[in-house]
């Protein structure tokens, strides 16, 4: 009876453990990266590529000026040249967002601070990245982290979170673990 104790005991320390570990990650990853969300009025073919356009400027200006009214003037800027007849919502918000893979990271789903931009009415395909630090080039173009990007992402998170979101092809047991965490969490907490 007593092995019985020490193992529960034991494996709700792990637990314990686990879901710190987590959070301290999610927090810090929630902290200091600010990810750019564009949503298109549409799935229509023009929608989209208004809604890659806006996208296109906005990262010429969201790393040098950040301001939302900077980023909402060149929103509606790109709508006005493409006469979208349409215009756009700008804003800065902690939002919930899903787990994204890029080649070499990973970022688990959680709640993070965004630049939530939605053109028109907002129900065509959305369009994600990390706006700060300036990664979204990086990782859609190329598919994978410039040493320049790996070092902004270094300098701007703690280590630990870093070799988190890491991601080489291979299984990842610490990302495993605060994905894991994570959903549980949702489901517990969402519902």
């Amino acid at each position: 009876m007593k092995h019985i104790f020490l193992i529960s005991l034991l494996l709700l320390s792990l637990v314990g453990l686990s879901c710190v570990y987590a959070d301290s990650i999610c927090s810090d990853l929630s902290d200091n990266l600010i990810r750019l969300h564009v949503v298109a009025n549409s799935n229509s073919e023009f929608d989209q590529k208004v809604k890659i356009a806006v996208r296109d400027e906005l990262l010429k200006v969201s790393g040098s000026n950040p301001q939302l009214h900077t980023l909402e003037k060149t929103a509606q800027k790109v709508l006005d040249d493409m006469n979208a007849g349409y215009g756009s919502t700008v804003s800065f918000l902690q939002r919930h967002v899903p787990k994204k893979q890029y080649k070499s990271i990973q970022l688990p789903e959680g709640e993070y601070s965004c630049i939530n931009v939605v053109l028109g009415n907002g129900s065509g395909e959305n369009w994600w990245c990390i706006a700060y630090p300036p990664l979204c080039f990086t990782e859609e173009v190329f598919g994978d982290l410039s040493k320049e990007g790996r070092l902004l992402l270094q300098n701007n998170l703690d280590s630990e979170s870093f070799r988190t979101i890491l991601y080489n092809g291979d299984i990842n047991i610490r990302f495993r673990l605060v994905e894991e965490i994570q959903k549980l969490k949702n489901r517990l907490f969402r519902s």
